[in-house]
């Protein structure tokens, strides 16, 4: 185990020692540990310290699959794919969406808040 992970691992163990008298803390910290154990498991450890580092940054705010100038010319593309996968972003006069198919077979543009409009929520 890298120390980094041991660390958290201790900390999240001595928290749950803390929250022992509250049963959905001390079961929340302890899933906590659980999920990090798993990413060790499955070998991307190096990539949870990585989205850990970018985490609150622009660097890791979604990037567009495509871009287009308008939701015309989305639309278009969009209907012109066999398949899109469902994590698909696209960028469109400048705003980022995720974008779903209904199952009436037309799709539907969600938009994403940017960094600035979540930081006022705070």
């Amino acid at each position: 185990m890298d120390s980094k992970l041991e660390n958290l691992c201790n900390t999240l163990e001595v928290l749950a020692g803390q929250h022992s008298s509250e049963p959905d803390a001390e079961t929340t910290i302890k899933t906590a540990a659980k999920a990090l154990h798993f990413i060790q498991h499955i070998g991307r450890m190096k990539d949870f310290w990585e989205f850990a580092r970018i985490f609150d940054t622009e660097e890791a705010w979604p990037k567009p699959q495509h871009s287009f100038a308008c939701r015309d010319a989305a639309l278009a593309w969009l209907r012109a794919q066999w398949t899109v996968p469902h994590e698909t972003v696209l960028g469109v006069a400048g705003t980022l969406y995720n974008v779903a198919r209904m199952p009436d077979g037309e799709w539907v543009f969600i938009r994403f808040p940017t960094i600035e409009e979540l930081e006022s929520e705070e």
